[in-house]
């Protein structure tokens, strides 16, 4: 990554998450990022809502352009808020079905957007994962503070994971970036490792972008 990118990337200040973010306490994690969707998208309906709604109520045509504001944006707001239920929800089947390991330190390859991130874990050699893609459910800019050193990782690097980041507690669900390139890894995996990536939701590829 070069000079540019990494101030273009630059980690955005976070705040100590309320809740314990040693790997003891995923389902406050969990409830967390499902509460600040929650709010989120009520912030966005309280302004748009009205603006939909008014036209209707008043009858007034000349207000039919403000109603489609309103609509458009309140479709925006729920699509945003369906995306960060359904990857926070994805984050929750992996955090109960496999132990949170210290894995560390994670290298920042690429930013896509404010949601995914291209990144490794681990020492370089044998226990370094495949590049992963990893997806912030609530979407925040820039690297998330704090996960340089290393994160809280569930899963099978194979098929991805959850990772928690230490200090902020904020969640990433990942996968291999090259998917299709390991699918002999996941064929070999075993009957085992196999069933329990299908019932924390890693057997298929999610539509990370």
């Amino acid at each position: 990554m070069n000079a540019e990118e990494q101030e273009d990337n630059a980690m955005p200040e976070t705040s100590q998450a309320p809740y314990a973010t040693d790997g003891t306490d995923f389902k406050s994690a969990v409830k967390y990022h499902y509460v600040t969707a929650l709010k989120r998208f009520a912030r966005y309906f309280v302004i748009f809502a009205p603006m939909f709604i008014l036209v209707f109520v008043t009858g007034i045509d000349y207000l039919l352009p403000l109603a489609i504001v309103g609509f458009v944006g309140l479709l925006i707001a729920l699509i945003f808020f369906w995306a960060a239920l359904s990857w926070t929800w994805r984050c929750s089947r992996v955090l109960r079905r496999y132990p949170l390991e210290f894995r560390g330190p994670v290298e920042t390859l690429q930013m896509k957007g404010n949601r995914v991130r291209v990144l490794t874990i681990g020492e370089k050699g044998a226990d370094r994962s495949p590049v992963l893609a990893a997806v912030d459910p609530l979407s925040r800019p820039g690297w998330l503070k704090g996960m340089e050193g290393g994160v809280w990782f569930a899963g099978d690097e194979v098929f991805g994971g959850a990772a928690l980041v230490p200090g902020s507690g904020q969640l990433l669900f990942m996968q291999p970036r090259d998917w299709e390139l390991m699918s002999g890894q996941r064929e070999e995996a075993g009957a085992e490792r196999l069933k329990r990536a299908m019932q924390a939701g890693l057997k298929r590829r999610a539509p990370i972008r």
